[in-house]
């Protein structure tokens, strides 16, 4: 019996993990339930008017492909928010490209930089951290290694912590900070140290930055590895950026990516064979939006402020959390008298509806902890904390 053929790197990929909640929420909805969605990052506070405007201004009668690399006026918005933002010049024209949303351009990366025939097929990524990272280094052809974030150094990544006999078959690393999924923080000697260890063993960087502009008033501002490499021309270094929680845009898929010029020209050597150019009218919205920064600290606040509220819920019920001033998540341990997070994340669906991301689906090393994503507005989360503490208190989840 003939079979179709298939890339057979499909079949060691696994279910996409963060949709593991589909069929929670679909099990709630067949039951007649409300589900308060605190699973995937998507904020529901409007974008703001005149980012929708630029972008209804700019939809021309004709259509026409755009750039893949991205119009340079894009890309010399993208600069002059790395200088105002980050204290940082880079060049429009050599050092930066379009990206539809940091995703997409962390999915193609390993395409640009892995060979087949190479004994440098290695890519190294976080454990917690973003599924793509595995995913696109498996259909590229290359060989995932997971490395574990440690809580008790508050997840930052320690270089030393790879083998050294490892490290000649390592093409790239991934780090992500701040960080998605437990808000963790890189300390700017950490950043120096981890960017210094690449450039000794000639690894690629690739620093995933797409909540760096998402940041408390009042807090610390979260460094860039720009920052820590512009002295030495961006060597070995990409990092890449997203307008999709920083400005809510997270349906208009626009960002960019910066760095070292031979990555840049290699990946804008790559990116017209997929067809994957930002629409002009989506760059035009994304000029506007990297251009402003008020809105950008209004929205931390609203953010801020829903952690204070969860916070000061967690903190009553002695839950253990880990502190962060950045991103819009919330690293939880699950009580010690669920097996893990997600069983506890199971019942605290099914007693108030609240849907929330177990940590086994963003790391092997995560089985005892969960995720909320503070997607719904600040009177939403009252609702929730409010059914949350009720539920507790009536026994109806364990404690402890």
């Amino acid at each position: 019996m003939s079979r179709l053929p298939s890339n057979s790197w499909l079949d060691l990929l696994p279910k996409y993990s963060l949709l593991r909640n589909d069929d929670r929420k679909t099990r709630l909805r067949a039951a007649g339930r409300e589900i308060f969605d605190f699973g995937i990052g998507d904020p529901q506070e409007e974008t703001p008017e005149f980012i929708r405007q630029a972008l209804a201004q700019h939809i021309p009668k004709v259509s026409q492909y755009p750039l893949s690399q991205g119009s340079l006026d894009f890309r010399k918005a993208c600069a002059e928010w790395c200088f105002a933002r980050l204290a940082v010049s880079i060049d429009p024209a050599t050092q930066v490209i379009s990206s539809n949303g940091s995703k997409e351009a962390i999915f193609h990366i390993p395409h640009v930089l892995l060979n087949s025939g190479s004994a440098r097929r290695l890519v190294l990524f976080p454990d917690p951290g973003f599924p793509v990272y595995r995913s696109s280094t498996l259909l590229s052809g290359g060989v995932p290694y997971q490395y574990t974030l440690d809580p008790a150094r508050n997840y930052v990544f320690d270089p030393e912590s790879i083998p050294v006999d490892l490290l000649p078959q390592v093409a790239a690393v991934w780090i992500s900070y701040p960080h998605n999924p437990t808000g963790a923080l890189l300390p700017r000697a950490d950043a120096e140290r981890i960017y210094a260890w690449a450039i000794e063993h000639d690894l690629v960087l690739l620093s995933d930055e797409c909540y760096v502009d998402m940041f408390f008033p009042g807090s610390e501002k979260p460094v860039s590895l720009l920052e820590v490499a512009e002295q030495n021309q961006f060597k070995n270094l990409l990092a890449f950026f997203s307008l999709s929680k920083r400005s809510g845009m997270t349906g208009y898929r626009s960002g960019f990516v910066a760095g070292d010029v031979s990555l840049v020209s290699a990946f804008a050597k790559y990116r017209p064979n997929v067809g994957v150019g930002t629409p002009e009218f989506v760059q035009r919205a994304a000029i506007a939006a990297w251009a402003d920064q008020a809105h950008v600290h209004e929205r931390n606040s609203i953010f801020a402020e829903k952690r204070r509220i969860v916070d000061s819920f967690l903190q009553k019920n002695n839950f253990r959390v880990l502190p962060s001033t950045a991103t819009f998540y919330v690293w939880i341990q699950s009580p010690d008298s669920y097996g893990s997070g997600e069983d506890y994340c199971e019942a605290l669906a099914q007693a108030t509806g609240l849907v929330a991301t177990p940590g086994d689906a963003l790391g092997d090393s995560s089985r005892s902890w969960f995720r909320l994503a503070l997607v719904p507005t600040a009177e939403k989360i009252h609702l929730c904390i409010g059914l949350w503490q009720n539920a507790i208190d009536t026994g109806v989840l364990r404690k402890g």
